[in-house]
């Protein structure tokens, strides 16, 4: 009773009190994520390490299980699950609901810069803030246009160095997965005959060619105050660097000549392309197929709207040079928004019958408008603790605010 006769007492503070209500429910509305579902997975970090053509025993032996032992007892860290597969392995590192992502990936990152003793062909480990399990919220496809004849799984390192990388600069966007793609890469076609001719087997060119594409540090040259660092570049750039590289030095006793063996001699270096690992198909004309994934949390409508600037940017700017064209086929915010509507509906409905309910019961037109605008304020005041215990707009949380209404 004291609380009802100091609201009537004092009409102005609550007027004011209402008013500042609706205000912050606004504008925690404008920071509130739009999901399908609530996030219900726990956080977790994805470490995926590349070692092509390796057998997943050796994964496991050389890769997986050195990262495991450096990563145990990390803050926070309730499990770790791995995976070791031909030419990759990965590690999943689930943590606590309440742990700090930023500080995770922080002590996760610097627990793998202690791991040491790599194979000298695995590429470095890979960070990832979302699972494999994680759907993605967007499909595109990569096609060629009219006149075009290059064969689409070519343009693998273009989608990987330009479409990709513009699609995970998307605010939101965690990573993107390409399909149907192939890597550039240097070919070394050694003719049997010729390396039987000079008494030549794969592995010697194997080891010199590994031992000529290095890059070393000598040290360095100190002369009075200055200090000149040394190191030699190996590094292979061109066919022709390839084609010079000496496998072979044979001396004529009798002429004092010496005559050389090389790459060019015995093989044929060009540049080709890996095997692609999945022909995509699209109305029945090949493509390259990627996907976006979402952060942790990401707004989902925020999100899209980004994917689609980016598909706009790339089929105005950068594609038409290269005669290709991307098309998003699928679009998570289509059932979301199809979804959030039903359920906004179905609190109108619920909100008009309830003041018509009690309507019927209070037979005062001024009481019941009194009761039917405390509804929305109600409402909209809900936003307000959503926002502060990090919560998203979904069809579940919308579902309770229409269940509140009726």
């Amino acid at each position: 009773m004291n609380l009802i006769r100091l609201s009537i007492e004092r009409p102005i503070a609550v007027i004011a009190a209402v008013i500042m209500t609706v205000m912050f429910g606004l504008v925690a509305l404008q920071t509130i994520p739009i999901q399908l579902t609530p996030d219900v997975r726990k956080p977790v970090i994805t470490i995926k390490t590349d070692w092509p053509g390796a057998a997943p025993a050796e994964v496991e032996r050389e890769i997986v299980n050195r990262q495991e032992d450096m990563l145990r007892g990390l803050e926070g860290l309730e499990k770790i699950t791995s995976r070791s597969e031909t030419g990759r392995g990965d590690i999943t590192l689930e943590f606590s609901a309440s742990q700090n992502m930023d500080k995770a990936l922080l002590l996760v990152s610097n627990r793998l810069d202690r791991v040491n003793g790599y194979p000298f062909e695995a590429d470095e480990p890979v960070l990832d803030t979302s699972g494999s399990e994680d759907k993605p919220i967007a499909w595109l496809v990569l096609t060629r246009t009219q006149g075009n004849d290059r064969n689409i799984y070519s343009y693998g390192d273009f989608v990987e160095d330009v479409i990709k990388d513009r699609l995970e600069r998307v605010p939101g966007v965690s990573r993107s997965n390409v399909f149907g793609g192939s890597k550039r890469r240097m070919e070394v076609v050694v003719d049997p005959a010729r390396m039987a001719r000079y008494r030549l087997t794969v592995p010697d060119i194997l080891d010199t060619l590994r031992a000529a594409n290095s890059s070393l540090s000598a040290g360095g040259v100190e002369e009075g105050k200055r200090r000149y660092v040394v190191r030699t570049e190996g590094e292979f750039t061109t066919l022709e660097q390839v084609r010079a590289v000496v496998l072979r030095s044979l001396e004529n006793p009798r002429t004092g000549g010496v005559a050389r063996v090389t790459v060019g001699d015995i093989a044929d270096v060009r540049f080709g392309y890996e095997d692609p690992t999945a022909r995509i198909r699209v109305l029945g004309k090949p493509a390259i197929a990627m996907n976006t994934v979402r952060e942790t949390g990401a707004n989902v409508i925020e999100t899209m709207k980004g994917i689609h600037a980016a598909v706009k940017e790339l089929n105005a700017k950068v594609l038409p040079a290269q005669g290709l064209k991307l098309k998003q086929v699928y679009d998570e915010t289509v059932y979301i928004n199809s979804a959030i509507n039903l359920v906004q509906q179905n609190i109108w409905v619920g909100g008009a019958l309830a003041a018509l309910i009690l309507f019927l019961f209070l037979r005062s037109g001024s009481a019941t408008l009194i009761v039917s605008l405390s509804i929305p304020v109600s409402v909209v005041g809900s936003f307000v603790a959503m926002a502060l215990m990090g919560r998203s707009i979904n069809v579940i949380s919308l579902a309770g605010i229409a269940f509140a209404v009726g």
